[in-house]
């Protein structure tokens, strides 16, 4: 990948460890509960490679509330969160650098004190965020249709981990557009919200738009992303 040849004076960062941050939660009846883990750490394993950075066991079970009520997900309080995280950090060297890699959106929270740690040595980025632009130029599908189990997750899986994908098991009813939760909605959100009260199979947006091609464009947009946040917080 091209973005990679101007990186041969960070070879040599000591200490840079990886975390990947996800949640174990439904994820409609097409994709497996750890999805949000499995992307996040996939794009970990991936961006560190030309850092040689090392890759650690994250976060699998998250902050899972909004997605209760649902057999497939469980959930952990903020306070043993940030328990977790804290371990880790004690664990590991005391110049250590940390890139926490978050592939879920109810962590969000909770990973800004984290940041706020140490903001010269711990740097948090959530995939979500970072491609904004990108979501709203490949995406097909109509505003609400990249939220959970959507158009993005579903292509992102369907590029990584096809085997794990069955979008045979989907049906129309499925599909339930929830604007206000779509990476790309511009106005005030709300707050207090549950899948449950959206979708029945836990779907939040429309997997049927996905396809493996969109997959690849986002995740490689990720990875450059993420490559240049790294370049500038690491000098």
């Amino acid at each position: 990948m091209l973005f990679f040849i101007h990186l041969k004076r960070l070879i040599t960062v000591k200490n840079l460890f990886f975390l990947p941050i996800g949640s174990y939660e439904q994820h409609g009846p097409h994709l497996p509960p750890n999805t949000d883990y499995l992307i996040a750490e996939k794009v970990a394993h991936t961006v560190s490679i030309p850092f040689q950075g090392i890759i650690i066991e994250g976060i699998r079970i998250g902050l899972s509330q909004e997605h209760e009520g649902f057999e497939h997900t469980k959930s952990i309080s903020e306070d043993e969160f940030l328990l977790q995280i804290q371990k880790i950090f004690r664990e590991l060297q005391d110049d250590a650098i940390f890139i926490l890699i978050n592939a879920h959106g109810g962590n969000v929270d909770a990973l800004k004190k984290i940041q706020k740690w140490d903001e010269k040595r711990i740097l948090v980025l959530n995939i979500f965020s970072l491609i904004k632009g990108e979501l709203e130029a490949i995406r097909t599908s109509d505003l609400g249709g990249i939220c959970h189990a959507g158009e993005f997750e579903t292509s992102i899986m369907l590029y990584l981990f096809p085997e794990l994908v069955h979008l045979n098991n989907l049906n129309k009813t499925d599909v339930n557009y929830v604007p206000f939760l779509d990476p790309n909605y511009k106005n005030e959100r709300n707050r207090d919200w549950k899948t449950i009260h959206y979708s029945k199979s836990g779907v939040l947006g429309d997997p049927f738009h996905a396809d493996s091609i969109k997959g690849q464009l986002w995740f490689n947009a990720l990875i450059k992303k993420i490559t240049t946040f790294l370049k500038e917080f690491i000098v």
